[in-house]
């Protein structure tokens, strides 16, 4: 997998590197973010916990896709999102009819 750079800004109000990169995945599947993640992590010399990655978009029939990356220079503080917990109705019989 290799990328470049094509839009890098720096954002010194929120203590962050804006980016947009091109990754060139050729011969093979769109990188999950873990694989993206893992790689600017070492090329930034940065921890992954710094690297947020907001989206890897894929070009229908071409080995490139276009990523949006956020690199901290301390831990970002983001909101957990709050998993929905569906109820789930437990029941012994399947449920009845009504009659009438």
């Amino acid at each position: 997998m290799n990328y470049n750079v094509l839009d890098e800004k720096q954002n010194e109000l929120l203590k962050r590197k804006e980016m947009k990169i091109e990754v060139e995945h050729l011969l093979a599947a769109t990188p999950s973010k873990a694989q993206l993640l893992k790689e600017l992590a070492t090329a930034y010399s940065v921890p992954e916990e710094n690297i947020v990655i907001d989206y890897i978009f894929t070009q229908k029939g071409i080995g490139k896709s276009i990523a949006k990356v956020k690199i901290y220079k301390e831990k970002p503080k983001i909101k957990e999102k709050k998993q929905k917990v569906k109820k789930e109705e437990v029941k012994s019989e399947a449920p009845a009819s009504k009659s009438q």
